[in-house]
């Protein structure tokens, strides 16, 4: 798309934060050009974060965002589907600090994008263009950005049984993202450490 967007109209969705447990109620609500996502804490006099990497707190099983000691936590299955959907501005209003689970997935946030539909603006985006590829590694971990035309994604896991080798790679559209990708749900582990 050569033109950035915002939604045609309000969303609204509720639920039970994954790792603090809080009931948690969000509104997504159209924006002008130019506005990005910017989280709103309205049960703190309507505090605004920018979802933005020099807000990025914590990643350690969810992204946090933190501006001036305020925090919104578990925003990556909304981000994600917010990016993927296509949707470059929108105020996501909060009444608690951390984006509800839902089930688990981002199919919840894709229907609600669905249900309130998508609307061009006169703005022109901006992007940023990959010339080399970036690659960060740790133990055996990896993550490559490179340069293409098109936002392509390739994802290998090697999990234990009973999940075992998985592999996918798509270029990412948003119906593909709705169809291939939104209804992946966060999981974990049981130990029998003690």
């Amino acid at each position: 798309m050569r033109f950035e967007t915002t939604l045609q109209r309000s969303v609204t969705a509720s639920g039970v934060g994954l790792h603090h447990g809080v009931p948690v109620n969000i509104r997504i609500v159209p924006a002008p050009a130019s506005t990005g996502i910017v989280f709103v804490r309205t049960d703190l006099d309507n505090f605004q974060i920018p979802a933005s990497w020099r807000h990025v707190a914590r990643v350690s099983y969810a992204t946090s965002l933190m501006r001036q000691g305020v925090l919104i936590s578990t925003t990556e299955h909304l981000l994600s589907v917010l990016y993927s959907m296509g949707i470059d501005n929108a105020y996501v209003e909060i009444d608690n600090l951390e984006v509800p689970i839902l089930d688990g997935s981002g199919l919840p946030f894709v229907r609600l994008i669905e249900q309130a539909g998508v609307r061009q603006l006169r703005r022109k985006r901006r992007y940023l263009l990959i010339r080399r590829p970036v690659t960060v590694e740790d133990k055996h971990k990896r993550i490559s950005i490179l340069p293409d035309e098109t936002f392509r994604l390739t994802c290998d896991t090697d999990y234990p049984a009973p999940v075992g080798r998985q592999s996918i790679e798509l270029e990412v559209t948003p119906q593909r993202y709705a169809a291939q990708i939104a209804f992946a749900r966060t999981f974990g582990w049981e130990s029998d450490l003690k």
